[in-house]
């Protein structure tokens, strides 16, 4: 195991308007309801660490985003895009022995906050460790949006919440976002 304090913890952000508490997450990691979704398919994984390198074991991840329109299933979400009936965007999984998560989903699509303003492309995260519950968010490099958001831009590392997914054969795409926290 690497020297106390050696990875670099993983900057929070904020939790934003759109938190799904009037849904029900699902459980089973798959946000397309079995690839019908619209969109292009997501497989992201990564792992939970403490800042010494340790898994975290049966941390509890949630994620939620928005749908391949830009939209959000939630009430205050009032915007033109389309809800997708078959994305469902909320999931909690939980992290295995060696602190590894995985969920399916699709590539998030930047939205409009006010005319004029918009947020790019990006995946909420909450994760419950016994230690700390951190909330944090995801981005994807190459997002038009990405330099102007007050939100990403809030941190110094904002790298480090930056994937860069490859493409598979299958047109699907997937990424690695490891998160990492203080240990117990």
């Amino acid at each position: 195991m690497a020297d106390a304090e050696t990875l670099p913890r993983t900057p929070p952000q904020i939790l934003g308007p759109f938190y799904p508490f009037m849904h029900k997450p699902i459980e089973n990691g798959d946000l397309t309801s079995g690839g019908k979704a619209i969109g292009t398919v997501l497989h992201l994984s990564g792992r939970i660490l403490t800042d010494d390198g340790a898994p975290i074991v049966n941390a509890r991840v949630e994620i939620w985003q928005a749908n391949a329109n830009g939209r959000y299933a939630h009430p205050n979400d009032t915007t033109e895009p389309a809800l997708d009936p078959a994305f469902h965007g909320f999931a909690v999984v939980h992290t295995d022995s060696e602190g590894r998560y995985a969920v399916t989903t699709i590539r998030p699509r930047a939205y409009q906050v006010t005319p004029g303003r918009w947020r790019p492309a990006h995946i909420h995260f909450q994760v419950d460790s016994s230690s700390e519950r951190l909330v944090t968010q995801m981005y994807f490099a190459g997002d038009q949006y990405n330099d102007i958001d007050p939100w990403r831009n809030s941190t110094a590392r904002a790298d480090a919440l930056t994937v860069d997914p490859v493409t598979r054969p299958d047109g699907s795409q997937e990424a690695t976002f490891d998160i990492v926290m203080m240990r117990a």
